[in-house]
């Protein structure tokens, strides 16, 4: 009876217990802590802070379980499986345990992460028993930006990285592209530290003389024992919509360097962009040159050659090179077909053709700004999934034409650059 009062009085004191005090074993040989790694700096919102959830347990695990607590100030992700090892607590052979998480806190202030517990089975004597194993809370001091460019501003994207990398690749050289056709452009954004939501839309790719359409954007996150890695690919479809060459602007991305603690900018680099210049000559510079020696064949061609530009000086001393008549070219009579049927693509062409029959000529007229307007609404028509409609090809033409009359090059005075050889004479 004694015996049975005892076991009673045992087991009343150990309800009495606090909760603590009961999730440990007699020998006080199990520990789990949760350890934020913020490297002695208060993180901004939205920063990476990887946390460890470590446990020491001297008693042999058949099963074990971790629950987690209520995250409601973080966004979280695991990164890794929980690993245990062989260690030792105090002397003795233990079970090291460790878990990984990431978390990013959503606003500035002291913000609690709660207790973990650790459900665990563990060998007792000749039988086992279940016991909670409880963390301490920890709290995470998240700092309050202060200036422009932050994670609250609403003009610029916050990205805080430990490393962001920019790739920008091209289908085939933007200097030679094959007339009215486009080539893909391709950037690719990696940044450590972030997942793939944080990384910023595609940017607007758009320059003056250059028409893009954007592609399809593929977005993926790598998981990693050091954190998540993002990765983005844009995509554009572009061409130049000038007779010249043109240039598509840099784009700078701003970025939070994690490491240094200080603001950087990646760079989508500028880059050219030309029309390919159709029988341009390649290959060995000496072979393209022919022999030293003329034939005869050349030598005659050269004699009309210069008989014809003696000519042609002669009428412009006289002002009659105005009265030679000029015939339109067959890339202007081709516009006003293809204006006359509707037919855009015909038209495009034909104005390709045109700027490089006359390329001189075509550099005044082709740079006017309704020209370019209504070069690029037709581009748009042509090259933009049919979504735009086809302008009026006639008024373009009008505007073309016009242009291109308002450029030619002023004749020459008719009157003699000699004095005439009857006036006064002058005294030397």
């Amino acid at each position: 009876m004694v015996k049975f009062f005892a076991v009673a009085l045992a087991g009343l004191a150990l309800s009495a217990l606090p909760a603590a005090a009961q999730d440990h074993t007699i020998f006080d040989d199990v520990k789990l802590e949760v350890v934020p790694e913020t490297h002695g700096v208060a993180p901004y919102p939205n920063e990476l802070v990887l946390v460890h959830i470590r446990g020491l347990y001297r008693p042999l695990i058949n099963i074990q379980h971790m629950q987690q607590p209520e995250l409601t100030d973080f966004g979280w992700m695991h990164l890794t499986k929980d690993k245990l090892s062989e260690s030792t607590f105090d002397g003795f052979p233990a079970v090291a345990y460790e878990r990984v998480i990431a978390v990013y806190p959503e606003k500035s202030g002291p913000l609690e992460i709660g207790s973990f517990t650790h459900k665990l089975t563990v060998v007792d004597g000749a039988g086992g028993r279940e016991i909670d194993v409880r963390s301490a809370p920890v709290t995470v001091q998240v700092a309050q930006w202060q200036g422009p460019g932050g994670p609250g501003d609403p003009n610029s994207w916050w990205l805080p990285a430990s490393d962001v990398t920019v790739t920008d690749t091209w289908a085939s050289d933007p200097n030679h592209v094959p007339r009215g056709e486009t080539i893909q452009r391709t950037v690719t954004i990696e940044a450590y530290g972030v997942t793939a939501e944080q990384l910023p839309p595609p940017p607007v790719m758009r320059s003056a003389g250059i028409i893009s359409f954007r592609g399809p954007t593929d977005r993926e996150t790598r998981v990693t024992e050091n954190g998540p890695v993002a990765r983005a690919v844009y995509r554009w479809n572009m061409r130049p919509i000038s007779a010249f060459p043109a240039t598509v602007e840099a784009i700078k991305i701003p970025w939070f360097d994690t490491v240094s603690r200080s603001m950087r900018e990646a760079t989508i680099p500028a880059q050219r962009m030309a029309w390919d210049v159709a029988g341009a000559p390649s290959g060995d510079p000496a072979a393209v040159a022919g022999p030293k020696r003329p034939a005869l064949g050349l030598t005659l061609g050269v004699g009309g050659a210069a008989f014809l530009l003696g000519v042609a000086l002669l009428l412009v001393g006289t002002g009659g090179l105005r009265a030679l008549p000029g015939l339109p070219p067959r890339a202007l009579r081709k516009l006003k077909t293809a204006a006359w049927r509707g037919d855009a693509a015909s038209f495009r062409a034909a104005v390709t053709e045109l700027v490089r029959k006359e390329p001189e000529r075509s550099e005044a007229w082709a740079g006017r700004a309704e020209v370019r307007a209504g070069l690029a609404e037709l581009d748009r028509h042509l090259y933009g999934g049919g979504q735009d409609p086809r302008p009026n090809l006639r008024r373009l033409a009008r505007i073309i034409v016009t242009a291109r009359r308002a450029s030619a090059v002023p004749a020459r005075s008719t009157g003699s650059g000699l004095a005439p050889l009857d006036g006064p004479l002058r005294n030397a």
